[in-house]
């Protein structure tokens, strides 16, 4: 890294985060809202996957050296936020930001705004949902990327670095089913947005299908680092934009000792 970059990754994850905009189900009224973001089956189902999936791949980095910020709403309830700090607690740098309803940039730029560290030049703000997970490498990858990406454009111009390929993972009664996707269009797991600290741009400013259209992005394409989870309770369609490789059992088995901190069995055993 550039000796004049001095950079700071912030990892945001919105928990059932009650927001006035940017989600749809946003379309619903705010109660209703409140209601199913909070319903405890529904909570429970979250953190079965924030537990199996999300935290051992954060805790399983191969650059611990990063910021997480877990986006609560205020009146999250008090049970499950003190359950969310106790898994936190064994990450070198993990807090919860408690906020009232505002829209999705509003509410994780302030997320941000209260991570940052005075001493970084530069802020790697990164998407990851509490259903899904990185590969074990992707912090490492983006601090390689980030100063080479940033350094190809304006000095003071954000920059986007996406992984494109990864594995789905479709939850269902039915039998859970396991295969590889490389996508066409960016992918929010992983991708992260280099900017000056100061900037007022982030990783959630626009659709994260839609980053390459305004501002120059770099998509990585040959290294499984993500797992999107396929589920009930998805918020937005799990619509897949590119090619879907014909793995083998045996091949997804390789790709997961690999990539990832868990097993083929681990994840076809999850409960939908």
């Amino acid at each position: 890294m550039p000796a004049s970059m001095r950079l700071q990754v912030i990892v945001v994850i919105r928990f059932s985060y009650v927001a006035e905009a940017g989600f749809r189900i946003n379309r619903k009224p705010a109660e209703k809202i409140r209601a199913t973001l909070y319903e405890p089956a529904r909570l429970d189902r979250r953190f079965a996957l924030f537990e199996a999936l999300t935290l051992p791949s954060l805790r399983a980095q191969t650059d611990p050296d990063f910021t997480l910020a877990v986006l609560v709403g205020e009146d999250f309830p008090a049970a499950y936020r003190s359950r969310l700090q106790a898994l936190l607690a064994p990450l070198k740098d993990a807090r919860i930001v408690a906020l009232p309803p505002y829209n999705n940039y509003k509410a994780t730029k302030l997320a941000i705004e209260g991570c940052r560290a005075p001493a970084a030049t530069h802020i790697a703000t990164i998407r990851l949902d509490d259903d899904d997970a990185f590969g074990r490498d992707c912090i490492a990858a983006q601090k390689s990327l980030c100063p080479h990406v940033a350094a190809l454009g304006p000095a003071d111009a954000p920059a986007v670095i996406c992984f494109n390929n990864g594995l789905f993972l479709e939850l269902s009664a039915q039998g859970n089913r396991l295969f590889g996707v490389i996508e066409k269009l960016p992918l929010g797991i992983g991708m992260a947005m280099v900017a000056p600290a100061d900037a007022r741009p982030t990783i959630f400013s626009t659709d994260h299908r839609r980053v390459h259209t305004r501002w120059n992005c770099y998509t990585e394409a040959l290294t499984p680092r993500f797992l999107r989870t396929v589920h009930r309770d998805n918020d937005s369609d799990a619509l897949i934009s590119g090619e879907r490789p014909d793995y083998s059992d045996a091949e997804l088995d390789r790709i997961l000792a690999a990539h990832f901190p868990f097993t083929r069995a681990d994840l076809l055993a999850l409960t939908p």
